[in-house]
């Protein structure tokens, strides 16, 4: 590894940013707020160009900055260290720069919150913990990234906590997210207890050692276990994570709801960079994953069925940003995928392609609701190709992109995921092409029913009042979108170019090689289906939406009856939780209060313990009388007992 001590700065311009705007944001100027915010992402993003391009310079060889001796117990040892590969690289570039991006679009989004200073101090804080979460070189350090993007999450989903809605969604993002820690924090024992390294590297190094894997292990704790059962172990524990962060069944639940943030907040999060956190984990620890078939399989059913589940909900959502975030649940479901069949580049290029387009539809939304004063309900919209024309195209690329229509990116890296999932199976196959359809049909439903036909909001003079987007917020919706366009030429199909794409090259020394087994015809025939699922997906949806509101067909089949009540219920999953899960940790609450908290904390750990110290403390106080003679008779009785018992 080559010392490269500048990756420090990567996340602590941000951190600084942070710093600083949250100790003097509020009586700064919105001018000199805005520097910082914006200077010091940028500086983060100059600086991982310089990393890429030192790396790529010395033939791949990784970077690595170590700060400090962090952790030293005995035989283990974990610097704080971060490190910089290919990997890594890929996306420390979609962080930063699609952040920077959406921190300028957020000048002109949050221009009159009065807690401008704020949004920004947060938004900076997302953009170091995602920093270190991303070059961390061990577990540890990886963690730290990860509960501090959870916590800036936690904050900006919370953004306007006076209202209770939005704080009530901050925090069950929060919590649910913990839960997920949890299944993370014993994938991480477990790896420790195994090969006694937490680091990238060792751990790399310790797994290419390992002979047979079905082999028993006949010393330390995991004695009499296989280490294939042991990896899959740590294995399911890490993805229970994954589930958490990237919003896979059935911790998915908290991402909808997060929707109640600034929509800058959903396109940064929730769109291009934290909840595809878990996608990246699972892609460092590929090497890991793959001596676990069994993990394997769970990891590919759960992303298989999250993606056509998210997609169903999507159909029949009103609010905007919803059937967005059901989208973006269901593309992560795709990454997920992709991970469970062994393309790990194919998941990676996915998360890459998907940043792009997502986060300019996320921003393109917000640009819809802030032309129409905070309105989100699509039956309210209409029309408004003619008002926002360069969000109404940009919109319209990058759904274009998100259904899988060629040659966009979103094209090549959809249909690299569902030609490696039908090659691995054909249910999972049949899954992601069931989800694409879906995907294609609620998308052109969103655009139809947004952009075309006239203005159906309540308010007349709407259309008269309408806040056209301002350049700040146009131009990051002009490069997303243009990004959205030419990004799947980062990995162009084998067929076209007759050798591996750029990402299978630039990956392959960190994520390995696999290549499909198809013949040229076969795959041309793939992808030619592939479009053909896609147009009919939106041809559906042009029938039933062309006109900007629905058919009767449409009114008939979607917008009502029994199966529109239960997608519109997001399938009563929050219900269920509701009614199982909240409610039993509400009983046990309450019992605690009853019953743990009155009579074990309060009545035997403090008022006995207390009492016991109190009544000893008054018989010992009777003795003390201050009375020389009474001392030195108990003196002289104390003397003879013990001599009389010494003599005995």
């Amino acid at each position: 590894m080559i010392k490269f001590s500048s990756l420090a700065y990567i996340p602590l311009l941000p951190l600084i940013g942070a710093f600083v705007l949250g100790l003097w944001g509020k009586k700064m100027e919105r001018s000199s707020a805005t520097i910082v915010a914006l200077s010091t992402v940028l500086g983060s993003f100059a600086i991982t160009v310089i990393a890429t391009y030192t790396m790529v310079k010395n033939n791949g060889t990784p970077l690595q900055a170590v700060l400090w001796e962090w952790i030293y117990v005995g035989r283990y040892r974990v610097d704080l260290a971060l490190g910089f590969d290919q990997l890594t690289a890929a996306l420390m570039l979609v962080v930063t720069g699609v952040g920077f991006l959406i921190h300028v679009y957020s000048t002109g989004y949050m221009e009159e919150d009065p807690s401008y200073w704020r949004f920004f101090c947060y938004l900076n804080l997302f953009v170091a913990a995602m920093s270190m979460l991303v070059l961390g070189q061990s577990l540890p350090v990886l963690f730290i990234g990860w509960e501090g993007v959870g916590l800036a999450s936690y904050l900006l989903i919370g953004f306007w906590y006076s209202d209770t809605e939005k704080a009530d969604a901050g925090r069950k993002a929060f919590i649910t997210n913990r839960i997920g820690d949890f299944g993370f924090l014993i994938g991480t024992f477990i790896v420790l207890g195994l090969f006694g390294t937490m680091d990238f590297t060792q751990l790399r190094q310790a797994v290419a050692a390992v002979g047979p894997t079905d082999a028993m292990l006949t010393t330390g704790i995991f004695a009499g276990f296989s280490v294939k059962a042991v990896v899959t172990a740590a294995c399911i524990a890490f993805f229970i994570g994954v589930t958490g962060k990237s919003a896979q069944i059935p911790l998915y639940v908290w991402l909808p709801d997060a929707m109640a943030g600034p929509t800058p907040v959903s396109a940064l999060i929730h769109a291009a960079t934290m909840v595809t956190a878990g996608v990246y984990l699972m892609c460092r620890l590929g090497f890991l994953f793959t001596i676990a078939p069994d993990a394997l399989v769970v990891v590919a059913v759960v992303g298989g069925l999250t993606a056509v589940f998210a997609a169903t909900i999507g159909v029949a959502q009103n609010d905007i940003k919803k059937v967005l975030a059901y989208s973006t649940v269901s593309q992560l479901g795709y990454m997920v995928l992709a991970v469970g069949v062994g393309a790990y580049t194919a998941a990676f290029f996915h998360l890459i392609t998907h940043a792009f387009f997502k986060a300019c539809l996320f921003l393109g939304s917000g640009a819809i609701i802030h032309a129409l004063h905070g309105e989100q309900d699509i039956r309210r919209m209409g029309g408004l190709r003619k008002h926002i024309p360069i969000t109404h195209a940009t919109f319209l690329v990058s759904t274009l992109a998100l259904a899988g229509i060629v040659p966009l990116s979103g094209f090549f890296s959809k249909d690299l995921v569902l030609a490696f999932a039908s090659e691995r199976s054909a249910s999972l196959g049949i899954l992601g092409s069931v989800g694409a359809f879906l995907t294609a049909f609620y998308m052109s439903r969103l655009y139809f029913m947004t952009f075309f036909g006239e203005l159906r909001h309540p308010d007349p003079h709407m259309k008269d009042h309408l806040h056209k987007p301002g350049l700040s917020m146009e131009i990051p919706l002009i490069i997303l979108a243009a990004l959205a366009v030419v990004g799947g030429a980062l990995n162009l199909p084998h067929v076209f170019t007759h050798t591996d794409g750029f990402l299978d090259r630039f990956l392959g020394p960190v994520l390995g090689t696999k290549v499909l087994s198809m013949t040229a015809t076969a795959e041309y025939f793939f992808m030619a289906k592939s479009v053909g699922i896609a147009v009919a997906g939106i041809v559906l949806g042009y029938v039933l939406y062309g006109r900007g509101v629905p058919t009767k067909a449409a009114e008939s089949f979607v917008e009502s009856g029994p199966v529109h009540g239960v997608l519109y219920n997001k399938w009563f999953v929050d219900e269920l939780y509701q009614n199982t899960i909240i409610r039993f940790t509400r009983f046990l609450g309450s019992l605690a209060a009853m019953v743990i908290d009155p009579w074990i904390i309060d009545g035997i750990l403090v008022k006995l313990s207390s009492g016991l110290v109190s009544g000893s403390g008054r018989l010992l106080r009777k003795p003390q009388t201050g009375n020389v003679q009474s001392y030195a008779a108990v003196f002289v009785l104390a003397v003879a007992i013990i001599t009389g018992w010494a003599v005995w």
